[in-house]
């Protein structure tokens, strides 16, 4: 929707600083790469063979976004998908990276002073937190307004209005294209197992008699290891052992009173998930160093053979079989069957395959804000998608017979033996997927097919994909309810003292420091500072969405 107040004088404005932006920047435009018309027009909803006759933006445009950058995938500058972008819109975007070890600090401060970037990656706590504030431009109008493509996947999810704030949309979701299911599970050496003659286990207590059994026989090594602090790992494993952890503490319980949000942390249930890493550590099978390790650190116990268990992204125990292999061609990491907890339940949730849980907010400072939102609805359209997932088309891919892309072979040869997996190194090398810039994006549709044409994909990812696609302990996971301004400004006010508090305790626990019977004390406290009035809170937020 045109906006009444962008008057001649403001854009004459705008279009000058643009300007100047454009020729100021680092790294100047290279030359378009040549290459087909996409059949898809921006200006219409259906993909018939009219040809786009003209760009997004009249003059050339830079946009800053910015995310963060993953270890795995360094972002190029100005890499082929984006030179892509630029060709097809004339719109230039200039990222601003940030280590993805310090985002979330980064946000936080650019959010706190309202100095933000024209788009920049945010989560859901970021709209509860900041989208009354004015920070972040309100995007309902345009999405029922001016909006095409987005338009129609927004009419298509039911779900995405859970990412709304008292009705009005402050950030973009990005939204899966044919994602493969998968979630945390646990992954073990197999190969050791069968070399030793030990059993898989098939319950956690078994599993921690088994990775005892392992360390008696590699007295050096740290069977299980973890990454990413003490939160992160409860939050992988917290579920299976009969409690739960969201990305607050809060989450949706399937076997509560027939499905409901629960405060983990609060709960009785929630002793059995600290009980349980306390045995571990105590058994000198969890990595002494759990609570600080890196994700570098992590990888090179399980890659070096110092580690034979994790309990994370399962998929990630292809690659280290990959690199183990190199050395020892015997070597092999498998995800096992959910195990069964104390109570003899399997529990696990798989990933998000629509929303991902990441959205891209748009300042409410940004200059010629409707040529912005325009580009962005583009980036949803399969011309844009394909782009920002596969590069360019003729030279990185080719659309078949049914109109999908698909990866060009000779290409994709020229990365057999990158590191760490060929299918990071084309990521990085085109600057596609959802760990760069994509609002459509890919994830395992293109992985499968770089590990198909690398050679990479074997009966090990069969098997693999076989065992998690057939275990019925996995459930949907469920979208927070959106919540109204003044439920998200509590639940802001009632976290902030909960989990610091929290946080303080959970190591102490597990270490061994204090006995998991003084752990009620700890129960009473979170109930004291809002734990019950929180799961009121979404509990109602849920109800509210259902009526």
């Amino acid at each position: 929707m045109k906006k009444s107040y962008v008057r001649n004088g403001i854009l004459f404005i705008c279009l000058v600083l643009i300007l100047s932006m454009v020729t100021g920047c680092t790294q100047p435009a290279q030359k378009p790469v040549d290459g087909n018309t996409n059949k898809n027009d921006v200006t219409t909803p259906d993909n018939n063979d009219t040809e786009q006759t003209s760009k997004i933006s009249e003059k050339e445009r830079v946009i800053k976004v910015m995310f963060g950058e993953h270890p795995n995938q360094p972002v190029k500058e100005f890499a082929p998908a984006q030179q892509e972008i630029f060709k097809k819109t004339n719109i230039k975007l200039d990222f601003e990276i940030v280590p993805s070890s310090n985002y979330e600090d980064k946000k936080k401060i650019l959010l706190a002073t309202n100095n933000l970037p024209d788009i920049l990656k945010i989560n859901k706590n970021d709209v509860n937190d900041y989208g009354k504030m004015g920070i972040f431009l309100p995007l309902m109008d345009y999405v029922n307004n001016d909006m095409v493509y987005f338009k129609e996947k927004w009419d298509s999810i039911p779900d995405l209005i859970k990412v709304t704030l008292d009705g009005e949309l402050y950030g973009f979701p990005v939204i899966a294209r044919n994602e493969a299911k998968n979630g945390f599970g646990p992954v073990i050496r197999v190969d050791l197992l069968e070399k030793h003659n030990i059993e898989a286990p098939e319950t956690f207590d078994e599993l921690i008699d088994v990775l005892a059994q392992l360390k008696e026989i590699y007295p050096d090594s740290s069977p299980w290891s973890m990454r990413s602090g003490t939160v992160k790992n409860i939050q992988k494993v917290a579920y299976m052992l009969g409690s739960g952890y969201g990305d607050n503490g809060i989450y949706y319980d399937y076997d509560v009173d027939g499905g409901r949000y629960v405060f983990g942390p609060a709960t009785p249930e929630f002793k059995n998930v600290l009980s349980y890493l306390n045995k571990a550590y105590e058994a000198g099978v969890l990595d002494r160093d759990y609570a600080v390790a890196t994700k570098q650190q992590w990888e090179e116990k399980l890659t070096s053979g110092k580690s034979f268990f994790f309990l994370d992204n399962s998929g990630f125990g292809l690659n280290y079989t990959n690199n183990l292999r190199k050395t020892d061609p015997d070597a092999k990491f498998q995800v096992l069957p959910i195990l069964a907890n104390q109570d003899g339940a399997r529990r696990a949730i798989f990933y998000a395959t629509t929303f991902t849980g990441e959205m891209y907010g748009v300042s409410a400072k940004v200059k010629d804000p409707d040529t912005v939102i325009k580009f962005i609805d583009w980036m949803y359209s399969e011309e844009g998608s394909n782009i920002s997932n596969f590069g360019v088309e003729g030279e990185t891919f080719e659309l078949d017979a049914n109109g999908e892309p698909q990866f060009i072979e000779s290409y994709v040869k020229d990365f057999v033996d990158a590191q760490p997996a060929p299918y990071y190194a084309i990521y990085s090398d085109l600057g596609i997927t959802k760990l760069n810039f994509s609002l459509w994006a890919c994830n395992t549709m293109t992985q499968f097919q770089i590990e198909k044409l690398t050679g990479t994909w074997s009966d090990l990812y069969d098997e693999y994909w076989g065992i998690v696609g057939s275990d019925d302990a996995y459930v949907e996971p469920v979208m927070d309810p959106p919540l109204t301004s003044e439920e998200a400004d509590r639940v802001k006010d009632i976290l902030a003292s909960m989990n610091t508090m929290l946080e303080q305790e959970y190591d102490k626990f597990i270490m061994g420091v204090k006995d998991i019977s003084e752990y009620d004390a700890v129960i009473e406290s979170a109930k004291d500072m809002g734990a019950a009035e929180l799961e009121e809170i979404y509990n109602d937020a849920l109800a509210r969405l259902s009526n």
